[in-house]
């Protein structure tokens, strides 16, 4: 009984959110949800039918009557009707009970309540999920007491709506993207599954189900709905191979309290080092001892220009076109622009001379213009510049707003660690880096640098930000923020003589170096670590660097 559905590709796949599931996990969804004859089972995104076809041989083995009990949505009538004549043709599947339809558009009623919803929700971003589509959507998820952000992408209220149509002692299993474990926007999600479902298991893996994509995806288990969860378990696995022989009833699983995952009190994350380095972590981050970033900086993104080619010059651009110095500023353009923990002149004139930095066209105003800038505007038009959407919204088109020299910069995606370097050269910066206002006028973006380069700011970026393709790191303002660093009450002088010669090690390369020493002066000294606790830190850091790299 084994056949396949071409899906949708490239553009199309983005359009709809297609990215079908492997029938490994395909199965084990099925298998888990799946427990009785009598049970009714929903796919609400079926796609090709990979979940369809494991759950007519799962009704099969257990003894049940799968043309009546398998239901399936499909919003794609290309991929419908292939779906459906195959399911049909040789599963015996009754067509009339596989939907074309946007699935916000079935109301509970329309299909009896399924005793098991499995599948993998459409994912489109934000950008992409607007119009009619995206106000029913999160209508219906309003209808259930969630209210989500315009951040919000498809699946979140998808994952909604199915549970809405689940009957009473159902359960739900599904593929979800791990934002649900990081993003802002999934906390409500995360609150109402925890006050829906008797039992809720996250299944994590340290390869990635989708190889292919930047998207991490996890399994949702959900059961027992009608009950509240306290708790939601935590399953790291190996690989997808692991569930062919994978019993979650049998599993050693990490128990969190759903209050605090919820509330984004705790990372799920967390759970996946060592238990004494857990304990560890959360003694330090509770110690009047330290602090979060948020409490010194605040951190935010840079300028957006809308087209960076034309509003960022070189030194040439500006003798050739004749621009006046007050209508230019000194930017660094990107990461590889910054050295050491301290970005000089010299610095910036080093990296302008490698293009990492260049001056920022910047006019406040429509003010009269000199003759040599109205020529470089008119070429700006002339290749489309004023067209660009960042461009057209604004008023004059070519004034860039939110431009200031900050305090400090933080790179936000990063392969080994996160970068903080205080901006010395008064230098400004557009969104290929964060940016950092300190929230005190006695505060040294320099000590503040250094502070950084600890073990447990290490440790704590990890756990605060989230994992990307290529094994990048990435940090969002709001999530850096919330990284931890050490506030030992060492002597200003001292921290700023710590900081200049961190800045000479970081310069020579000596990366471990200067960690070696952050950690002797900030941890040993300043909070009275151990060595061997600080090993722990180190040992927990490098685990989930080699978990992002083998991804």
């Amino acid at each position: 009984m084994a056949y396949t559905v071409q899906g949708p590709s490239g553009e199309a796949a983005k359009a709809f959110g297609a990215y079908y599931t492997d029938a490994t996990v395909a199965g084990f969804l099925v298998r888990w949800a799946v427990r009785a004859p009598s049970d009714t089972v929903l796919d609400p995104s079926f796609g090709g039918g990979v979940f369809l076809h494991a759950a007519l041989r799962r009704l099969l083995q257990l003894g049940g009557n799968p043309r009546n009990q398998i239901f399936g949505i499909e919003i794609d009538p290309a991929v419908h009707v292939q779906t459906q004549k195959v399911l049909a043709e040789q599963g015996g599947i009754c067509p009339s009970n596989l939907i074309c339809s946007d699935f916000f558009e079935v109301s509970p009623g329309r299909i009896p309540a399924p005793t098991a919803v499995v599948g993998n929700p459409p994912f489109i971003r934000y950008q992409r999920f607007s119009g009619e589509g995206r106000a029913r959507a999160l209508a219906k998820a309003a209808s259930e007491g969630v209210m989500l952000s315009r951040l919000s992408s498809s699946w979140a209220p998808f994952l909604v709506h199915s549970v809405a149509l689940l009957s009473k002692g159902g359960r739900l299993g599904m593929v979800i993207p791990t934002e649900l474990l990081h993003a802002a926007y999934a906390r409500p999600l995360l609150e109402y599954l925890a006050g829906r479902f008797e039992r809720i298991t996250l299944v994590t893996f340290r390869e990635r189900l989708f190889p292919h994509l930047s998207q991490d995806t996890l399994l949702l288990l959900a059961e027992g709905k009608g009950s509240r969860a306290p708790q939601f378990h935590l399953l790291d696995l190996a690989a997808p191979s692991d569930l062919e022989k994978l019993e979650p009833g049998r599993c050693q699983t990490q128990p969190i309290e759903a209050q605090e995952l919820a509330s984004g009190r705790t990372r799920a994350i967390e759970y996946l080092i060592p238990h004494n380095a857990r304990a560890l972590y959360q003694e330090l981050s509770h110690s009047p001892l330290t602090t979060r970033l948020g409490a010194l900086a605040d951190v935010g993104i840079g300028y957006v220009t809308g087209n960076n080619l034309f509003f960022h010059l070189s030194p040439g651009q500006v003798a050739e076109w004749g621009i006046p110095p007050q209508y230019l500023k000194p930017a660094v353009r990107r990461a590889r622009g910054l050295k050491g923990l301290r970005f000089s002149e010299r610095d910036w004139q080093e990296a302008l001379s490698t293009g990492e930095a260049g001056y920022l066209l910047h006019i406040s105003s429509n003010e009269d213009l000199p003759d040599g800038l109205r020529r470089y505007l008119a070429h700006g038009q002339s290749q489309g510049v004023r067209q660009a959407y960042k461009c057209r919204v604004r008023e004059p088109w070519y004034s860039v707003p939110q431009v200031y020299p900050p305090d400090a910069f933080l790179t936000y995606m990063s392969g080994n660690y996160p970068r903080l370097v205080a901006n010395d050269a008064r230098a400004v910066a557009p969104n290929s880096l964060h940016v950092l206002r300190l929230r005190s006028t006695q505060g040294r973006a320099g000590n503040l640098a250094g502070l950084w380069q600890t073990s447990l700011t290490r440790l704590s970026a990890e756990i605060e930000g989230h994992a990307m393709g290529g094994g990048m790191l990435k940090l969002e303002p709001g999530e850096a923020e919330k990284v931890v660093l050490a506030a030992p009450s060492l002597p200003p002088e001292s921290l700023e003589a710590l900081s200049q010669e961190l800045d000479s090690l970081v310069r020579a390369g000596r990366i471990e170096a200067a960690q070696n020493l952050a950690d002797e002066v900030v941890l040993v000294q300043g909070l009275r670590l151990t060595r061997a606790e600080i090993g722990l830190l180190r040992s927990a850091t490098k685990a989930l660097q080699e978990r992002r790299h083998l991804r």
